[in-house]
């Protein structure tokens, strides 16, 4: 029999006449993960602060780990850091808690000591000298974490701690909330109102409902993905309260998942798309800020892998890789560098999307300008991307154009964008036996993110072919309807080869690598439907502009270089970018990608219907068109994504682009490149969108 950690028996809590908790029945047992569920007024905070000691029950008995000499420690929504003090010294906190100065650990060196090995196991070690001040929220987030669990508790509770949070740091934080739980053998209890969060990270889940009923506590059903195939462990839960008003409070969406990704053909599609960095016996480090608690990367990932199938979660938040390189700008570790006055750290993803600020480092363009450049950081996910850029881990990143206008507008993250990455570079991607769009009715089709040119393109296409996208509902032939799914780009072949979706739309060279393997068609190309659009644009924090303009300026001087470089040898780019183990994918893919000029066999076709436009699979320039920003922010309007969207409805495309866009510096960097006329582009275009 497992050691209990803790126990309430018959517990109630009652406010005057209202029953908050009655008769509640809890066993905690050592190193296991509780999530507590519930709607709004259901007991849930309320139970915590009877575990952690802070709430007296009405009548029932209360066994916590201090009745045998442990310890409990909490953490909240806020993180609630001292201002005044550094990481570390907050971190510290956690021991002076439970002895004046740390003794209890041998005085101040020991103490100081086992707060850097925390900080160091929990992957922050390089925010130990910040302030509060200095740290993004999820940042902030784990510090906060760190303080709780340094003097090792027995039970560790935890209290909505990502409610404040994005979904995008919010969906970083919960990978690496369970990697720490594992890793630190941690019996813990999380408080959440989000089905899906606990559905995530529980191993067993406490179902807890207003009016004082007795908890009811169910193993989680996800602990085996191939349980999730048709979404009925999740209705089950959901059916379980009592109303629809409970229902709809936990955010409860009751579609049909897809099926689990067949192992047949899974490694050699693993071999084409995880990082070279992390294959066996190859040595790499750590990007900032990356989740380094070792032993639960299976469990958290095959949770979140399923999950993100059913399209329940908005966002994928992966592991972050370093990448070591040797070249160019690049540096031989992976260590963050004492900074001089003009130098940038570059995050990416394995996309060529990337290419121009690789490339630009690879080239020593940066450094030609005075800037240097560390080696650019792989990051295998959007939201650990976004919050590197937030805490100033990376300085300069490529995001998808959607996602730099939401995390303005609605996360509020003061974001610029300096220039576009790129033009083109996507495609709808499909299965063999699928000839038309039309032919996408009543089945599932994947997206990398909510905010992105793909899921816009492909609501479009969609339209078009009069179907309707749908996100919480199964797709219906008879319906006319297709269910958009959320699917990281690396996971997209292999959920294609095993016909979990029938089609996805992402950058390149995903598309290209089904065509190399031989699992998949290009449909469509994106820029085949929207004339040139750009699809991610250079982006750095607002800070780099006000305070130090002409860094901005050298750097996006660099990246244009970078650009007119690779459309005057477009494989060698592709060589460079494969020798240089900048991205992972297959050479041939990339070959493909950058090709010149397309295949006459995508006109016969049908993935390109206008081939008078004369556009490339990917192109590169610069100039941000005011235009093309506005026509996007409408386009946003109209498209159906599984976030709130209010902000967007009061957005006026207008405004947005002067406000978004650095265009001075744009301007004066395209300028001292020649121009447009170097890109045979024009100042002003009208957006050509015919899907």
């Amino acid at each position: 029999m497992q050691q209990k950690i803790a126990e309430l028996a018959g517990v109630s809590v009652r406010y005057g006449r209202h029953d908050v908790l009655s008769g509640i029945d809890l066993r905690i047992e050592r190193g296991e993960f509780l999530a507590l569920v519930g709607p709004s007024g259901a007991g849930k905070s309320t139970l915590l602060r009877v575990l952690s000691g802070l709430q007296a029950p009405t009548s029932g008995t209360v066994h916590r780990p201090e009745d045998d000499g442990g310890a409990t420690r909490s953490v909240f929504q806020y993180p609630h850091l001292l201002p005044w003090r550094t990481v570390a010294r907050n971190v510290r906190l956690g021991l002076e808690y439970r002895a004046n100065g740390g003794r209890l650990f041998g005085g101040k060196e020991a103490a100081d000591r086992r707060v850097r090995e925390v900080l160091t196991e929990l992957g922050i070690g390089e925010l130990a000298g910040r302030y509060p001040a200095q740290l993004s929220g999820g940042q902030a987030q784990r510090v906060a974490v760190a303080r709780a669990v340094v003097a090792g508790p027995s039970l560790l509770l935890l209290d909505e701690p990502f409610g404040a949070l994005d979904p995008l740091t919010r969906a970083d934080l919960q990978d690496w909330l369970r990697s720490v739980h594992t890793a630190l053998g941690l019996s813990t209890v999380l408080v959440t109102h989000d089905l899906d969060e606990a559905l995530l990270l529980g191993d067993r889940i406490g179902l807890l409902r207003p009016g004082g009923r007795p908890l009811e506590s169910v193993t989680s059903p996800v602990t085996r993905r191939e349980q999730l195939t048709d979404g009925s462990a999740r209705r089950e839960l959901l059916a379980r309260f009592g109303s629809p008003a409970e229902r709809d409070d936990l955010s409860g969406r009751d579609g049909p998942a897809s099926p689990p990704p067949s192992a047949a053909g899974r490694d050699e599609l693993e071999d084409h798309t995880r990082t070279k960095s992390d294959e066996p016996g190859r040595h790499h480090g750590a990007a900032p800020d990356a989740p380094a608690a070792a032993g639960s990367a299976g469990a958290a990932s095959t949770r979140r892998e399923a999950l993100t199938i059913t399209g329940s979660l908005a966002l994928l938040a992966a592991p972050v890789v370093g990448s070591l390189l040797s070249t160019g700008d690049r540096t031989a570790t992976a260590a963050t560098p004492a900074r001089p006055e003009a130098a940038l750290r570059i995050g990416y993803l394995p996309i060529t999307d990337a290419a121009p600020l690789l490339l630009a480092h690879d080239s020593g363009q940066f450094g030609r300008r005075g800037i240097t450049t560390p080696a650019p950081v792989l990051y295998r996910g959007w939201a650990p991307l976004v919050e590197a850029l937030q805490g100033g881990n990376v300085d300069l990143v490529h995001l998808l154009m959607p996602l730099a206008i939401q995390l303005r507008y609605d996360a509020k993250v003061p974001v610029k964008v300096l220039a576009w990455n790129h033009a083109n570079g996507s495609a709808l991607t499909v299965a063999k036996d699928v000839g038309r769009v039309e032919d996408l009715a009543g089945t599932k089709v994947a997206v990398p993110a909510w905010f992105s040119v793909h899921n816009v393109v492909l609501q479009k296409l969609l339209r078009k072919a009069g179907i309707k996208p749908v996100l919480d509902s199964a797709p219906s032939a008879r319906d006319r309807t297709a269910q958009l799914v959320v699917i990281p780009p690396a996971d997209m072949p292999t959920a294609l080869q095993s016909g979990s979706i029938s089609g996805y739309i992402v950058a390149e060279p995903f598309c290209a690598a089904a065509e190399v393997l031989g699992i998949g068609k290009i449909l469509r190309f994106t820029g085949d439907v929207w004339k040139d659009h750009a699809c991610c644009v250079t982006v750095v924090r607002e800070q780099l502009v006000r305070d130090q303009p002409d860094v901005a300026l050298r750097a996006t001087e660099a990246i244009i270089a970078a650009q007119l470089a690779i459309r005057g040898d477009r494989e060698g780019s592709a060589r460079r970018l494969s020798e240089g183990r900048y991205l992972p994918q297959p050479l041939p893919a990339l070959q493909r990608t950058f090709a010149a000029r397309p295949d006459p066999a995508y006109l016969s076709s049908g993935a390109i219907r206008h081939p008078e436009w004369d556009s490339r699979r990917i192109d590169f320039q610069p100039h941000p068109y005011p235009g093309y920003t506005g026509e996007l922010v409408r386009a946003m309007k109209e498209t159906v994504v599984d976030a709130n969207v209010t902000w967007l409805e009061d957005l006026d495309p207008a405004e947005v682009h002067g406000d978004l866009v650095a265009t001075d510096i744009s301007a004066a960097a395209l300028d001292a490149a020649g121009g447009l006329t170097a890109f045979g582009a024009t100042r002003v275009r009208t957006e050509v969108i015919e899907p």
